[in-house]
């Protein structure tokens, strides 16, 4: 064997060996630490960044309830219709109520007995809850805001064939129950949401 392939030889023993040994051994280690720590820290950022975030709308959307609420200027969307004495159902986007300043736009159905109604079967017997961009005057209270984020807003009025004492309870969470009261006729529950109207309505 030559000089130069002793030597050769030699180079290829002591890199098997180094790459085989504990100190190859440790740096591998330490670089899967460091690559490891590395993801981590991204992940734990990423995930902070997206608790704040959401921490954020969730305030944003809370700020928007109280001010459509001081405003008196907000849309029920109906989610359950509760009639006493039959059984309830659920709404999705069919019923709402619309409060703008002193101002009602609402048809809720009417599931129960009614007193009042003279006759059945005729286009005049639709007794359906309807306020038709109504001017009515709203008591509100809001004595139970701080302690309990419950906001009370009343009012009478309707077009149909009786009046409706309508009382809307709404928190701030935005959750809201809708209760109306007849004359002549039980009253109805209805649970919903709040929602902002658009900034571009026109009403």
């Amino acid at each position: 064997m030559s000089e130069k392939s002793k030597i050769f030889a030699i180079i290829c023993i002591f890199t098997h060996n180094f790459l085989e040994g504990p100190v190859m051994k440790n740096l591998q280690t330490l670089l899967f630490l460091a690559l490891t720590t590395v993801l981590l820290s991204s992940c734990g950022t990423a995930y902070q960044e997206n608790r704040m975030r959401r921490a954020a709308e969730k305030e944003a959307e809370h700020l928007a309830i109280l001010q459509a609420l001081a405003d008196a200027d907000f849309i029920l969307d109906v989610t359950q219709i509760i009639p006493r004495g039959f059984p309830s159902r659920h709404s999705q986007g069919e019923y709402s109520l619309r409060l703008k300043g002193d101002v009602v736009t609402t048809r809720l159905p009417y599931m129960g007995v009614s007193y009042d109604a003279p006759s059945y079967g005729g286009a005049d017997d639709d007794i359906s809850i309807v306020f038709e961009k109504e001017k009515v005057q709203v008591l509100r209270d809001f004595s139970k805001a701080s302690s309990k984020g419950e906001y009370l807003f009343q009012f009478k009025g309707g077009k149909g064939k009786q009046p409706w004492t309508i009382t809307l309870s709404i928190f701030d969470s935005g959750s809201a129950t809708i209760t109306c009261a007849g004359s002549g006729s039980r009253f109805m529950t209805f649970f919903a949401n709040l929602v902002i109207p658009p900034a571009d309505e026109n009403q």
